[in-house]
């Protein structure tokens, strides 16, 4: 039985950007009652967006999304066009998704499961995966949507995908540097909630790569052995995203 979600042009909109952030490391886009949770396509972050403002409950599977947010793109309308209704209906059927508006009617067949690259992550599935107790906290700090910003041009400048998080005691900071370490740049000092040994961690850069002109709150915890978790929360347009990624401590020498 077909069941419908009818979309103002600002929620599409809005819909299509979030799922365009996604589509430079995930191929497919998997959401389940309202929310993105999967990993990105080298399994090093594993993504989580809120869309329920948007889709209540609603599950949205698109394989392809880079194709498919340039295809959906076609629904936007210029400022002189006028229709009689604005909204966009995203129909769900048995085998597909239907997207009406006035004008057209595009319909994408729903893929498979199990051929997806990115699927979703069920909460019990991903309680057993990401635990974040504050009392493991190592430290947390924020990077301005400035700062943000900076860092991905320092990060393409210098051709590398990887911030260092040099600690000792209880300062901190990230350092960017090229991959033969010749130019380097300190970007964001850090206070530490716990002593910790001279020591560094490196982790990826995706958190600062997205276009969504966005404070970064990072929130680093203690797992187990010589494995942290890092945890960026940052927004897009209101809606919350979260990236968590695992990485090795590592003592200097």
């Amino acid at each position: 039985m077909a069941s419908d979600k009818v979309l103002q042009r600002g929620q599409f909109s809005k819909l299509l950007g979030c799922i365009k952030l996604l589509e430079n490391c995930c191929t497919d886009c998997d959401i389940s009652e309202g929310f993105i949770r999967q990993k990105t396509n080298d399994r090093q972050a594993i993504i989580e967006m809120d869309l329920t403002s948007i889709l209540d409950a609603n599950d949205l599977s698109l394989s392809l999304i880079k194709q498919k947010v340039m295809l959906l793109r076609t629904f936007e309308l210029d400022d002189n066009v006028k229709v009689p209704d604005e909204n966009i209906v995203i129909r769900t059927e048995e085998q597909s998704y239907k997207f009406i508006d006035p004008l057209s009617k595009m319909t994408f067949r729903k893929p498979m499961k199990k051929f997806l690259d990115n699927s979703y992550i069920p909460a019990d599935k991903f309680a057993e995966m990401i635990t974040c107790k504050e009392e493991d906290l190592v430290f947390n700090v924020t990077a301005s949507a400035y700062i943000c910003k900076r860092i991905k041009a320092i990060c393409e400048g210098f051709q590398t995908n990887s911030i260092k998080c040099e600690m000792n005691q209880l300062a901190g900071l990230l350092r960017i540097s090229t991959v033969d370490n010749t130019n380097t740049s300190e970007v964001v000092t850090i206070s530490l909630n716990t002593e910790m040994p001279n020591s560094y961690f490196n982790m990826i850069s995706l958190p600062f790569s997205l276009e969504l002109n966005s404070d970064i709150k990072l929130n680093v915890y203690k797992t187990s052995g010589k494995v942290l978790l890092c945890k960026f929360d940052q927004k897009f347009f209101g809606i919350p995203m979260t990236i968590f990624t695992r990485v090795s401590l590592m003592t200097e020498a």
